[in-house]
């Protein structure tokens, strides 16, 4: 009962802070709202990135800049910025996107699957519906929000970020090549949860490793998915890329360090939830400075978002968390160590690749406009979409559907 009091409350804020502001923005003053489906470090770092693009190009100021990162609204000289966030509540998502819209502003930038897909759908039927542009969404297409890169609603444009499976079973099998039944979980209620399982399940059975899975359908469902894989004999776990799972992973570590078995995820960053083996995506800021390219190259008149193709984000990197692994009994390999690109322990990081370590330098470091427009145009010209492009991706659809 208090829970969802709680809830309700918080909601509440939220629409007060997208809907009330103490000035209206200017009619000429560009306004966007930048909405996520729950709160994540990556996606912190994501918005960051989208920032320091704004800045570059004096959209905002730094002073502007560092009241955005605590996430208050502003409405400023050049720009007005409003946040959205649902709290992984999928039912909230239409009201942080509604409550965006009463704002009339001329850009949803939409971080995750279900926020993207609730923007797309509600602003299909509008006759000037403002630009929805996405990121951190790693299944645009089997969620609807465009048929292919080129062949999509005019409005609406971003990037994928590629989930890779493949990274994480080399992981597992250089951790311990003989072990041959291991536990997935993934959210039920979300396209990228299903997309992962498909993808998952169909690389195991190449490599003739059995499957326990256990859907969820919210997070109050994970423990109890989490204990009943390790009561059916899974010596490891596996969780699906998607934010569901990704919101509750505290949980599946807690699970995982109680049964003494290893957590694995397809996203480097992870190990710092306590995964112990994270591989792959890892360019959580690169991702948000493509988005932020694009989104400059709108509000400046540089580009159309009906001819730019949805581009993609990828990124494989290998983490560990050498403290999870010791509570969880696990001694990894000293093959996995020599690739690891990141190594947490003892509460920090222990071990960072140059690749990692220069990610973390472009955090916070505004570079002036003068160095990065020459290769931002460059970036803007190759999402061009193409005559003969669009014919391909339009012919491929077509042979799909017979």
């Amino acid at each position: 009962m208090f829970r969802k009091l709680f809830l309700v409350f918080a909601l509440l804020l939220m629409m007060a802070s997208l809907s009330g502001g103490a000035l209206a923005q200017g009619d000429d003053n560009p306004a966007i709202a930048i909405l996520r489906f729950g709160p994540s470090d990556a996606l912190g770092i994501t918005e960051g990135a989208i920032l320091d693009v704004l800045e570059s190009y004096g959209f905002i100021t730094s002073e502007e800049n560092r009241q955005l990162e605590e996430r208050q609204n502003l409405e400023g000289e050049n720009l007005s910025v409003y946040w959205g966030e649902a709290g992984f509540d999928l039912p909230s998502v239409n009201l942080i996107v509604d409550a965006a819209l009463d704002r009339d502003v001329d850009v949803l930038v939409t971080l995750n699957a279900p926020v993207a897909q609730v923007a797309a759908t509600v602003t299909s039927d509008m006759d000037d519906p403002p630009v929805v542009l996405f990121t951190a969404v790693s299944a645009p297409y089997k969620a609807g929000i465009a048929d292919s890169s080129c062949i999509k609603p005019d409005h609406v444009g971003g990037a994928e970020t590629l989930i890779e499976y493949e990274p994480v079973f080399e992981a597992f099998r250089l951790q311990d090549p003989d072990l041959n039944r291991v536990g997935f979980l993934y959210a039920t209620s979300m396209t990228s949860g299903i997309d992962a399982y498909e993808r998952f399940t169909a690389i195991a059975t190449e490599m003739g490793v059995e499957v326990i899975e256990a859907g969820i359908a919210s997070l109050s469902d994970l423990a109890a998915a989490a204990e009943g894989l390790v009561e059916r004999g899974a010596r490891a776990l596996f969780v699906s890329g998607d934010y569901l799972t990704a919101a509750g992973l505290p949980i599946i570590v807690f699970v995982a360090n109680e049964n003494s078995v290893p957590v694995f995820h397809p996203s480097m960053g992870t190990i710092f939830s306590g995964v112990t083996i994270g591989a792959g995506f890892a360019s959580y800021y690169s991702r948000g400075d493509n988005l932020g390219v694009i989104l400059v190259g709108h509000l400046n008149g540089d580009v159309d978002i009906a001819s730019t193709r949805i581009h993609i984000d990828s990124s494989n990197l290998l983490g560990i968390n050498l403290d999870s692994a010791k509570e969880q009994d696990v001694e990894i390999s000293e093959d996995l160590m020599k690739r690891a690109a990141t190594v947490v322990s003892g509460g920090t990081i222990a071990q960072a690749s140059p690749q990692v370590l220069q990610a973390v330098a472009r955090r916070g470091k505004v570079l002036p406009l003068e160095q990065r427009l020459e290769r931002d145009m460059a970036f803007l010209a190759s999402l061009e979409c193409t005559e003969e492009m669009t014919a391909e991706q339009q012919a491929a659809l077509e042979a799909a559907d017979k």
